[in-house]
């Protein structure tokens, strides 16, 4: 189930949903490969580590860029906002670690079970961040970068 973007997921903030949007990208590529290679994800193992990495960096970087939009805007709940962004990350980076030690990756069915629990996870949860938690800052943004 591939997660496509929709105007509903808009925080009219141009670069904001630019970003948004390349982060649909990177999770459809990564479930792209997943969905293609189910049987034999093991010979995909460089492919989907780097999906994940550069995964991991872009988002990193968004979240940057996006936590300096609330701060120029003065939102209020920035701290809160930041704390669910660190927390993001922190579960990726646990998640990176766990696909790049140990035997994981020449093991098929657990890594179908990984890449299958990691894209639930990854839709759920920029899905409902966007929906909720990033437009609660919608109404403060009254300049971009």
């Amino acid at each position: 189930m591939v997660t496509q973007w929709d105007s509903k997921y808009e925080t009219n903030i141009s670069e904001i949903d630019s970003q948004h949007k390349k982060l649909f990208r990177l999770i459809n590529n990564i479930e792209t490969v997943y969905d293609e290679n189910k049987e034999h994800l093991s010979t995909k193992s460089k492919i989907l580590v780097d999906a994940v990495s550069e995964l991991e960096d872009y988002t990193l970087s968004h979240f940057l860029i996006e936590e300096r939009v609330m701060e120029l805007n003065q939102y209020p709940e920035l701290e809160a906002h930041k704390k669910q962004h660190d927390r993001f990350t922190d579960k990726i980076l646990e998640l990176k670690n766990r696909l790049t030690t140990g035997n994981l990756l020449s093991n098929d069915e657990e890594l179908n079970q990984f890449f299958g629990d990691l894209l639930k996870f990854l839709r759920a949860w920029l899905t409902n961040h966007i929906l909720k938690e990033d437009m609660d800052y919608k109404p403060y943004i009254k300049f971009n970068i």
